[in-house]
């Protein structure tokens, strides 16, 4: 019988230490998992998806419910990195639960701050905010050590930065931070860091935003923590918007970007790409912000983002609408209400459910008052909640009435797609009329112009031909005095020996030569001719140059050099004592078509060389500005007054003598510079004089 009790005892042993052997080996396979799930740059897929299921199951089999809430909880996270955010907050909730049941306080408080994250990620600020406060609740209660209160204390300050309570927000991040320091705990104080940074930039400090959100960066970078990098690049580019530093902005949107995609968060990708189209789409690259709403679509269907997609399908929709294109407009509407149709009870449930945990914390702001001991925190947090509530309201009430009216607007927008679609076909041709019409004017302006300078400049070069042609004559008299004696040096050169007499003969010819008077008026006909010749050429080549098609094909192009061919071609115009001065600081290139360009600066300066009298002043000076090449041409005439400024683009206005201008230079050049993407402006005065600015993107 002892025997037999030992045999039974030893069994029982083995099997307990096989369960336990078990036991340690799912929970250490959890733990890996959570530690793996931490490190924030891995990137989570299906496989490892499958993973943690089949762990689940092998824990339920088990027998071991202990951990599986832990392991729900955690299969949550996964879903949650991958995008997948409904199915992330189901597990969360049922570990929620199935930890509660074991009343592992520390834990389930663990799992309060999780699920009030995951909250804050959906913008759903007061259920994040009813979350963290219970999870301080258990801790203050449970946690001796106090290390993750000041955890949650930050949690509650990112929810309140989300309602816009500032000032509360910034309480509860000094008291994580003051408990940090007693602790000495330097882990999560970056987190910190970005929500005093996210909190100065809704202040409107963006320098002081600056320097928090650069805080942890440097070791961000180093330790190619591609998460915290996503952070703190997506937190720079926002504030740098905000800021108005657009280019800033854009340089750390895509770092952002790069960041994202490189631990491959999808939802994260199309937030950024969201974000990034905004931008393009506010300073005015339609394109480039086209392009990216259509990217960020990609991603947040991926992750079934419907909130992303109905954003993206909105943005195109507004811009397709305002750039005329009603047919793609309605294709995008169209995907607007059909993701709408689909997640509008889904998304009014969400709104609701925010909408009982505001109501539900107001009646707490008595318990939320006590955790600072200041009274006045409580009538904070009841305006707080108050304003939140109303807004809650304004906005489903907006979200009902854009429901009820979608078909409506479907309907107007159909009527107007079939009513586009039958005047295209005679848009499209008088469009293509249009253009060129346009092209003809702008080619007969050129050709006038060209008609008009040509009697100028057949007396420009009337001037150097006939100088040349003076100094050839001259050359020739000059060259019947040395002939002589060139006569006498070739039978000098050709007899072998001289006799005295032909050396005495040669003597007395030479001195009956000037030489030295010859030498200078030699010297000074060559100059003449030389001259004359050189300005003939400068006048020839500039009027190639104006003359010359280079078709539509961009080339590289210096500004000075243009304005120099359009004085040379202008050289004629010139009134008695008028003073050219230039100013080049602008040592780049432009890339343009040329003859374009050529043809704005001829007729601008032929405008200020007639509008300016005998005796004043033509000013001309390049600068570089942002990217740009601004040409500023100023003269001392008598100006205009403001009526006249509004109409001087204007085709066929001129202020000229009936048949002394066709009122269309101004206005072709407006169109030329428009055409390459510049600007052209006018400042005057009457009896001040003119300015006219144009800017070019440089290269």
């Amino acid at each position: 019988m002892r025997v037999i009790f030992l045999i039974i005892s030893f069994g029982f042993l083995v099997c307990c230490i096989n369960a336990q052997g078990d036991y340690n080996f799912l929970k250490d396979r959890v733990y890996d998992l959570k530690t793996s799930i931490g490190k924030g740059n891995n990137v989570p897929n299906e496989m490892i998806l499958k993973q943690a299921g089949s762990l689940k199951d092998s824990i339920y089999t088990s027998g071991y419910f202990d951990l599986y809430g832990d392991i729900l909880v955690t299969i949550g996270r996964l879903c949650q990195q991958m995008g997948r955010m409904g199915n992330a907050e189901l597990y969360y909730k049922e570990g929620l639960g199935k930890g509660q049941k074991y009343n592992d306080s520390l834990w389930v408080a663990a799992t309060w701050d999780r699920l009030g994250d995951f909250y804050a990620l959906e913008e759903r600020s007061f259920l994040s905010l009813e979350c963290h406060l219970k999870a301080l609740q258990l801790r203050e209660t449970y946690d001796t050590t106090r290390v993750t209160i000041s955890d949650t204390y930050h949690n509650i300050a990112r929810s309140y930065i989300q309602t816009g309570a500032l000032s509360t927000a910034e309480k509860y991040l000094e008291m994580s931070l003051k408990l940090k320091k007693e602790l000495n705990d330097t882990l999560r104080l970056g987190i910190i860091n970005t929500l005093y940074a996210d909190i100065y930039r809704l202040k409107g400090q963006y320098a002081l935003a600056e320097k928090y959100y650069l805080k942890d960066l440097p070791k961000r970078l180093q330790q190619n923590n591609f998460e915290g990098q996503t952070i703190s690049f997506l937190g720079l580019a926002q504030n740098y918007q905000d800021w108005g530093k657009f280019k800033d902005a854009e340089v750390y949107f895509l770092k952002a970007l790069y960041a994202a995609e490189t631990i491959n968060r999808q939802r994260n990708i199309g937030l950024i790409l969201l974000k990034l189209g905004t931008l393009y789409k506010a300073i005015g690259q339609p394109d480039r912000a086209k392009a990216v709403f259509q990217r960020a679509i990609e991603s947040c269907t991926q992750v079934d983002s419907r909130t992303y997609q109905l954003n993206a399908y909105h943005n195109l929709y507004v811009m397709y609408k305002e750039d005329g294109n009603l047919p793609k407009a309605m294709e995008y509407l169209e995907l607007f209400t059909s993701v709408q149709d689909t997640s509008f009870k889904e998304f009014l449930n969400m709104k609701m459910e925010d909408f009982r945990a505001a109501l539900d914390l107001r009646e707490k702001e008595k318990e939320i008052a006590a955790l600072d001991g200041e009274n006045k925190k409580g009538k904070q947090i009841r305006n707080m909640l108050i304003i939140g509530i109303c807004l809650l309201l304004l906005s489903l009430i907006f979200l009902v009435v854009l429901y009820r009216s979608r078909n409506k607007a479907n309907k107007k927008l159909y009527e107007e797609q079939l009513h586009t679609q039958s005047l295209l076909s005679e848009k499209e041709k008088l469009l293509a009329d249009l253009q060129h019409t346009n092209l003809q004017l702008i080619h007969s302006e050129k050709m006038a112009s060209l008609g008009v300078m040509t009697a100028g400049i057949a007396h420009e070069l009337n001037n150097p031909v006939s100088s040349i042609h003076a100094g050839v004559e001259a050359l020739m008299m000059d060259f019947k005095d040395l002939r002589p004696l060139l006569n006498l040096l070739s039978e000098l050169q050709n007899s072998a020996d001289a006799d005295v007499s032909f050396i005495d003969d040669l003597k007395d010819k030479v001195t009956k030569v000037d030489v030295a008077y010859l030498s200078a008026e030699l010297e000074k006909l060559m100059k003449t001719i030389n001259n004359g010749s050189q300005r003939t050429s400068e006048i020839i080549q500039g009027l190639k140059i104006f003359a010359r098609d280079t078709g539509d094909q961009p080339q590289p192009f210096y500004v000075e050099e243009g304005i120099e061919t359009a004085l040379t071609l202008l050289h004629h115009k010139l009134k008695p004592n008028i003073q050219i001065i230039k100013s080049y600081q602008f040592d780049g290139l432009i890339m343009c078509q040329v003859s374009k360009i050529n043809q704005v600066l001829l007729n601008i300066l032929d405008n200020a060389i007639q509008a300016v009298d005998p005796g004043g002043t033509i000013s001309i000076e390049t600068t570089a500005g942002d990217n740009q090449c601004i040409i500023i041409i100023t003269d001392t005439g008598p100006g205009m007054d403001v009526e006249t400024q509004k109409k001087i683009f204007e085709p066929f206005f001129t202020t000229k003598d009936v048949g002394k201008g066709t009122g269309l230079g101004l206005s072709i050049s407006y169109a030329i510079i428009q055409q390459h993407k510049g600007n052209i402006t006018v400042e005057s005065d009457p009896g001040k004089g003119t300015v006219f600015t144009i800017s070019l993107p440089a290269t």
